[in-house]
């Protein structure tokens, strides 16, 4: 599969400031003293530079404007963009900013690239400013999933940009990421990162198929759920889970899917889904998938389970909580039921006093026997 590579020269230049190797900065700088730096100026900047600033660079006391680099490498075409990419040691990002060190020049357009972009739509926030000012008040960019494996997973993929060091937390499930990342990806894909003004890139639509699985599972992590007999995606941005919805079929068009509903009654709170149809779960697993381990194990067991019926439900779901407590998920599980027979089972022993709710575990209720009706 080719994939296509952006240059230094294709990324934001406003907002990038490169480090270059010792040697290759003495280099490119030894024919500009304070004598001749009045002639180079006006013949390749146009009088915009001042001497302090130059020589700031020249010494390596500063990180150098990714605009200065281009316009050196244009006026000066001996030393390409290709010479400079590989003595670039680190970059970043305006002001105070999170480096990346040995920067991965040019950047590819792999799967972990396209990875993140799915993951920065669903789960993601991207802060900061593009432009030549930050605005202020903005805060820093992120990913948020409880899941330790996704965590783990986008800060592997976040190394395709190159070294980059990372705030994680497992307790409330985020990881910061340097607003730099999301400059990038706006530049490069006219994106906005913005929950409900956020679209599909159409320049994604052109992608190989691997490619548009690898975002598609990203943003399935993130906005998918596995039911009994389909798997739904989610978003309150219509047009961005239109642009899914899209993708999908254009993609993958043996995939059988719905249309776009709503919760139109939920007011302000609006939500809207598709269907993956229970025919098309095989299909869509082996196409697309999860790397969610809970959304991915729902679904090998929605595709193994035995659709088997019992005549003594009850009596099993009440064996299985005499030894522990347990969700519905859990029973669901070690029974063979549909997980939403297992909770139809439990809200009518409920019903008749025999089981309670003792508390909530990530979202699901925990049930027990009650211990004065047994």
């Amino acid at each position: 599969m080719n994939i296509r590579k952006f240059h230094i020269n294709e990324l934001p230049q406003d907002r990038i400031f490169v480090y270059l190797e010792e040697e290759f900065r003495k280099k490119i700088f030894q024919n500009v003293n304070e004598n001749r730096f009045k002639e180079f100026n006006r013949l390749f900047f146009d009088n915009e530079l001042n001497w302090p600033t130059l020589k700031q660079w020249k010494y390596g006391k500063h990180f150098i404007p990714l605009w200065f680099i281009v316009k050196f490498s244009e006026k000066i075409p001996e030393v390409s963009i290709e010479k400079f990419e590989k003595h670039i040691i680190a970059m970043k990002g305006p002001s105070v900013s999170n480096v990346i060190e040995n920067p991965n020049l040019p950047l590819p357009e792999d799967e972990r690239l396209i990875k993140i972009i799915g993951h920065f739509l669903g789960d993601g926030h991207v802060s900061g400013g593009f432009g030549s000012g930050l605005p202020k008040g903005k805060s820093h960019s992120e990913y948020r999933n409880f899941s330790l494996l996704l965590l783990d997973s986008f800060e592997n993929d976040l190394q395709v940009f190159g070294k980059i060091t990372l705030s994680k937390d497992y307790k409330h499930g985020h990881i910061v990421v340097p607003n730099l990342i999301g400059y990038i990806l706006e530049h490069l894909y006219g994106i906005k990162f913005d929950c409900f003004n956020s679209r599909v890139p159409k320049i994604l639509f052109d992608l190989p198929r691997e490619l548009v699985a690898a975002f598609l599972r990203a943003f399935g992590d993130d906005e998918g759920h596995v039911f009994d007999s389909s798997i739904e995606y989610y978003s309150c941005n219509q047009f961005l889970l239109t642009d899914i919805l899209n993708f999908i079929n254009t993609k993958f068009p043996e995939i059988k899917t719905s249309n776009i509903k709503s919760n139109s009654k939920a007011g302000k709170n609006v939500k809207y889904s598709f269907t993956i149809y229970n025919g098309s779960q095989k299909v869509y697993l082996d196409l697309i998938g999860f790397d969610h381990p809970q959304k991915r194990e729902d679904l090998m067991f929605n595709l193994q389970r035995n659709r088997k019926k019992s005549n003594n439900a009850k009596q099993e779901i009440l064996d299985l909580l005499r030894k522990q407590d347990l969700t519905a998920k859990q029973i669901s599980r070690l029974v063979g039921f549909r997980h939403s027979n297992a909770l139809l089972h439990l809200r009518r022993l409920k019903d008749q006093g025999k089981v309670e709710i003792v508390r909530k575990e990530h979202w699901a209720n925990v049930w027990r026997i009650n211990i004065v009706s047994s």
